[in-house]
């Protein structure tokens, strides 16, 4: 029975073994791109993005969220809460009504990177389009995050999720990505 306890155990440390090697030569960084349009003008949309307090109210995913300025460089800090834990996001750029750039801060995270979004005027719609600069620095989430999870994932749901706040089922789709500067 040891044996069989001692081989199981073994072929884990070599399944970990193996994840933690692939992951090591995959990029740290990557870049995913998401858009859908909604039936809603670009300004209205956009002050949707931008309430950060009140997106827990459309953000299926959020517990909470909590706003404050930084101390050290002014700036608007965005903690999200959810079942996952929290993640602290900083304004880095704001241009109403086409433009958000929002940057992950915070030591010893296992990810970092930006959400750039573009808001573009279609008329009576607007296209929302979000492009996520992500870093995986942890071998083992850069395999789960690039084999199991995809980059998308996240951008999908926020997406979807702004979509139903406006009423309809939306289909995020493939896009050029939205540059962190202009």
């Amino acid at each position: 029975m040891m044996k069989v306890i001692a081989a199981i155990l073994l072929a884990l440390v070599a399944i970990g073994g193996i994840i933690a090697l692939i992951g090591s030569r995959l990029p740290v960084n990557h870049v995913a791109t998401r858009s859908v349009t909604i039936a809603a003008p670009a300004d209205q949309v956009f002050g949707t993005i931008t309430d950060f307090t009140g997106s827990p109210t459309w953000r299926t995913e959020l517990k909470a969220v909590a706003v404050h300025t930084d101390a050290a460089s002014g700036r608007t800090r965005v903690t999200e809460k959810s079942s996952t834990g929290d993640l602290t996001m900083e304004v880095e750029e704001q241009v109403p009504p086409t433009r958000l750039v929002m940057r992950i801060v915070g030591d010893g995270l296992p990810y970092g990177g930006a959400w750039a979004y573009a808001v573009e005027t279609l008329g009576n719609m607007t296209r929302v389009t979000i492009t996520e600069h992500g870093e995986v620095y942890n071998p083992v989430f850069r395999f789960i995050s690039s084999y199991l999870m995809g980059h998308t994932g996240s951008l999908e749901t926020y997406l979807a999720n702004l979509g139903r706040k406006y009423g309809a089922d939306v289909l995020p789709v493939d896009a050029p990505p939205v540059p962190l500067r202009p």
